[in-house]
């Protein structure tokens, strides 16, 4: 019987020695396929923050510029940010009331 243990084991010693490679590789360790997985998903979600915050900055400096060289355009945002008005208007807030 001991002998047929180790015949099979010396048998499949590049099979067995395969497997436990591919485990480790694949599930132990910091550079494992799992982990790499969940690094490339977290790479891609901060790849989109850095677009959407990139697309705001360029919206920001337009307004910027605008605001420098525009006086409508100062009236504009105080009007609609800050509910300034001029002397002959009326400012009205409509909010939507929620179900």
């Amino acid at each position: 019987m001991k002998s047929n243990i180790k015949h099979w084991f010396f048998k499949l010693k590049y099979v067995i020695a395969l497997i436990v490679f591919i485990v480790a590789i694949g599930f132990v360790g910091e550079s494992s396929i799992v982990n790499r997985i969940g690094q490339q998903q977290e790479i891609s979600r901060l790849k989109g923050e850095i677009d959407e915050y990139n697309r705001k900055f360029e919206q920001d400096k337009k307004t910027l510029h605008a605001l420098k060289n525009d006086h409508e355009a100062i009236k504009e945002v105080a009007r609609s940010r800050y509910f300034m008005k001029t002397d002959n208007e009326d400012i009205f807030i409509v909010e939507e009331e929620d179900e």
